[in-house]
């Protein structure tokens, strides 16, 4: 029966927190509401990142049924813009600015587009 040297623990869990680091990420959600205050289902939402990269590009989500969305981004340093508009509806964009590790909730409140003569 072998065992494990301490050397080699310590270099699997070095190995480990490299890995898990790596993989740490930030979540961005919220829910899209009509001016009923409503769920919205099926609208879109965008999530453009300020100086976008190979790991960190333009995300868009389409709300569930209780108008929920979210995105996973890395916990890096990064600001965002968050963006609705369904049709019939006011857009709306939010900034987002992400430091590390954490959760951010933004919600949207629609109200319908008026046809201006």
């Amino acid at each position: 029966m072998k065992r494990t040297t301490g050397i080699r623990r310590r270099s699997f869990l070095g190995i480990a927190v490299i890995l898990f680091a790596e993989n740490s990420h930030a979540v961005i959600a919220g829910t899209v509401f009509r001016e009923t205050g409503h769920a919205f289902a099926g609208v879109e939402v965008s999530l453009t990142p300020d100086s976008p990269s190979k790991k960190n590009k333009k995300q868009t989500f389409r709300c569930n049924t209780r108008g929920e969305f979210a995105f996973r981004v890395p916990a890096s340093p990064q600001e965002y813009t968050l963006a609705v508009s369904p049709d019939g509806y006011r857009g709306e964009q939010k900034r987002v600015k992400i430091l590390g590790d954490e959760r951010i909730e933004h919600n949207f409140l629609l109200d319908r587009a008026t046809k201006e003569k």
